[in-house]
């Protein structure tokens, strides 16, 4: 496989599940806004933001990775995705929990419902959802 396919896979595939994750994020986040005050709207896009940032992070590093190393393998690129996606989600809510006054209920719930986003992936690579 070149390096470059690859690395355009990679950066398409994260597309798609951006597009998923912040579809059902921004539903939510109207649904939060129009039954819950200011606070909640602020949990939830946080919680929004804990889901949507390190799966980017996670899948541009296995991007990287496979521009600087063509012969690495899918498996190790998935591990490194999964590993990175994790380690900042962790960061990223020990950080809120700690620092930053939120409804936790509502940033975990937020979380939670975006994260699913992900499943609307194989529905967005429909030929007509495409974005490359």
């Amino acid at each position: 496989m070149k390096a470059d396919s690859g690395c355009n896979d990679i950066i398409s595939a994260a597309k798609i599940i951006l597009l998923g994750q912040l579809i059902v994020g921004f539903l939510f986040i109207i649904s939060i806004c129009i039954t819950n005050n200011s606070f909640g709207v602020k949990s939830a896009i946080i919680g929004v933001a804990i889901a949507v940032i390190p799966s980017l992070l996670g899948l541009g590093s296995a991007a990287y990775k496979l521009k600087m190393n063509t012969d690495v393998s899918i498996r190790y690129l998935a591990k490194l995705n999964s590993l990175v996606k994790w380690v900042y989600t962790a960061l990223m809510i020990l950080t809120v929990v700690r620092f930053i006054p939120v409804d936790n209920k509502i940033m975990l719930l937020a979380y939670s419902v975006t994260f699913l986003g992900c499943f609307l992936t194989p529905i967005l690579n429909k030929p007509q959802f495409r974005m490359t």
